[in-house]
């Protein structure tokens, strides 16, 4: 077996993974595709079929820069609230009902947790 054939036979697969019509993997949890196994293999390590959210300000994993620690646990916060945890944060920002985050020093607002973070 090939390397990454190994490894899946190791993890309890029985077969190869799912390859489409156009020869591409296909993940079983998101349906992404890929051109090789190992980019599939890469993929599978961190695909959470869509359902991860940032523990304080519940973002997607596709709307932030990253997962960071928390808390509650490694990869349990998304970057811009990690890095505020790291600073001595104990929560989210603070969100005004316009929907945009003020800043707890100043009280400007900014469209997204990233602008506040980089402010």
């Amino acid at each position: 077996l090939c390397s990454a054939c190994s490894s899946r036979h190791k993890n309890g697969h029985t077969g190869p993974p799912e390859v489409n019509q156009e020869g591409k993997f296909v993940c079983d949890l998101c349906s992404r595709q890929f051109e090789t196994i190992g980019a599939l293999g890469g993929h599978k390590r961190f695909c959470d079929a869509g359902t991860w959210r940032c523990g304080w300000c519940a973002c997607k994993h596709s709307e932030c820069s990253g997962k960071g620690p928390g808390p509650d646990g490694p990869k349990t916060l998304c970057s811009a609230c990690s890095s505020r945890h790291k600073n001595g944060h104990t929560g989210p920002p603070e969100v005004n009902q316009e929907g945009k985050f003020v800043c707890d020093l100043c009280s400007r607002q900014f469209e997204t947790i990233g602008a506040l973070g980089g402010h």
